[in-house]
């Protein structure tokens, strides 16, 4: 795997242990499902730019 590859393997990564982090810590913190989400839907809104940032990038060198 190349570097590009492996940070859109972090991000989707990131967010799924955001939802469940959020979700195991429910009984700590009442809101920790919410910011759970809103990281992860950070970390997806994130992985969606910079690959399609790549994309026009790769589109440029041809």
């Amino acid at each position: 795997m190349n570097k590009n590859e492996d940070i859109n393997v972090f991000l989707l990564m990131l967010s799924v242990i955001s939802i469940c982090g959020g979700l195991l810590l429910t009984n700590v913190f009442i809101y920790s499902p919410l910011i759970g989400w809103l990281v992860a839907v950070f970390c997806l809104i994130m992985n969606f730019t910079y690959k399609e940032e790549q994309l026009k990038y790769r589109k440029r060198e041809d």
